[in-house]
């Protein structure tokens, strides 16, 4: 092979993709990629198919299926909408969870500080925890006295 289009082996290939070699065996499987083979017969990858196979990981890791990977290299960008969207929705709820529970953490961590134990501790961010999950005006009520109590000290969330 020429040095201006040099191939690298399947392994050093999955390193720089940031993948497994069989990762790379099963994009060939399903059609996805086409290396070109040694004398040998060891996979070769080219800049075109390094390229592709960048391709393909960069959409997995946006959460699209092998089907939908596929779809979208062969020209079909509709099929990423609802794909991304979906993913998004799905990232944004675990943000979420993350986020009440990096709150419970804050709230246990306060209420020790303060000397309260463990489980009075644990029994207020429960409750903090349902007043948020309720829903309509109660839930907003329940946030804003608790927000008010939390800035004059008495409890905290």
């Amino acid at each position: 092979m020429a040095d201006s289009d040099e191939a690298v082996l399947a392994a050093e290939a999955a390193r720089r993709l940031g993948v497994s070699v069989k990762a790379l065996r099963h994009y060939e499987a399903r059609g996805l990629l086409a290396p070109r083979r040694t004398g040998a017969g060891w996979r070769a990858y080219g800049a075109a198919e390094m390229a592709r196979a960048g391709e393909i990981v960069a959409l997995r890791a946006l959460g699209l299926s092998l089907a939908e990977v596929a779809r979208v290299l062969d020209g079909d960008p509709a099929a990423l909408g609802p794909a991304l969207e979906a993913h998004a929705a799905a990232l944004e709820g675990r943000a979420r969870a993350l986020a009440e529970t990096a709150a419970q953490v804050r709230a246990l961590r306060e209420a020790l500080a303060q000397g309260q134990a463990p489980g009075r501790a644990a029994e207020r961010a429960h409750l903090c925890r349902r007043l948020r999950q309720r829903p309509g005006a109660a839930l907003q009520r329940g946030r804003m006295r608790l927000q008010r109590r939390a800035q004059r000290g008495r409890v905290a969330i």
